[in-house]
């Protein structure tokens, strides 16, 4: 809980005067609104979206049109004015084709304890995240944290590890035909405080809760970073341009359980709706994660998309 103590403790009165505002100005006409899509587009996800199924209505995508990428686990680079050239790590099922725009999701390691070893983590999630990729059509990338203890690096100032989080989206969209409205975000431990922290401050990063259609966290808490303790996380939360469907899984020996069990009820708290557009899973286990918990997040996730 205190990998980001010093950098959270640097941005409250940030956070506070921000808040203070956008409480202020908030408005209910939002920038974002969140869709569901029909069940067929989940459950056959390598069908023709418009005109696919006769009794099917079409449906609004937004492609990007990128041709030419590479299939299978592969890796690209990116750079980021400023902040150098970086890699990172992506899986493309054998059934992608540049004739139908995919999902898109963004997956974060875990802190990893060296430069080195945040390659291996990155590595490691984009191979777990494969097969639910290949089996349910969508492409995975993963960026690599350079923090000097293989952790994430965060604004303010920018640019920073989300300006490479901007620049790996970009990236992927233009080598491959992405649908941008199906952005999905995931994150582990130190990878989901990070998640929470995108959707919920806003430093002038190139990435926010306007980029994902929905997110989902294992082992990773709001209180960890993105807020300090349930009120401010509340009053962070309630701030939110709207209720971005959310999975949460954590495992019931994980000492962010609690942490974890408060988020669930700050959402409940603020509007978010258990099994509509919230899920809270536990699990038997400690601080992990594991491919049966990612096809899960997967499947509460797929149906949602983001329109402007």
């Amino acid at each position: 809980m205190r990998k980001f103590q010093m950098r959270r403790i640097l941005r409250q009165s940030i956070v506070w005067t921000a808040m203070a505002c956008t409480l202020s100005l908030l408005s209910p006409v939002l920038a974002t609104t969140t869709v569901q899509l029909p069940a067929w587009v989940c459950a056959h996800p390598d069908a023709i979206f418009v005109n696919g199924f006769e009794s099917a209505a079409a449906i609004t995508q937004l492609p990007s049109n990128g041709s030419g990428g590479a299939l299978g686990s592969i890796s690209r680079t990116v750079s980021v004015a400023g902040y150098g050239t970086h890699t990172f790590y992506l899986r493309v099922p054998a059934s992608y084709s540049p004739a139908h725009p995919v999902p898109l999701v963004l997956a974060l390691h875990g802190q990893a304890g060296s430069p080195a070893a945040a390659n291996t983590a990155a590595q490691s999630v984009r191979n777990t995240w494969a097969s639910i990729a290949d089996a349910n059509g969508f492409i995975v990338i993963v960026p690599v944290a350079t923090g000097g203890s293989g952790g994430w690096i965060a604004p303010p100032p920018n640019p920073s590890d989300y300006s490479i989080f901007a620049a790996a989206i970009a990236d992927a969209e233009s080598a491959y035909n992405i649908d941008r409205s199906r952005r999905i975000g995931w994150g582990f431990s130190a990878g989901g405080h990070v998640m929470h922290d995108i959707m919920y401050n806003d430093f002038g990063a190139p990435v926010s809760i306007d980029t994902f259609a929905a997110y989902s966290v294992s082992a990773g808490a709001l209180e960890a970073f993105a807020c300090s303790n349930p009120t401010t996380c509340n009053a962070l939360v309630a701030t939110a341009s709207r209720r971005i469907p959310i999975d949460l899984h954590v495992g019931n020996s994980d000492p962010l359980l609690p942490y974890v069990s408060s988020d669930r009820n700050i959402f409940l708290n603020n509007g978010w709706v258990t099994s509509s557009n919230l899920w809270f899973t536990t699990f038997s286990g400690g601080h992990t994660y594991s491919a049966t918990h990612l096809a899960e997040a997967w499947s509460h996730l797929c149906p949602f998309q983001a329109l402007p």
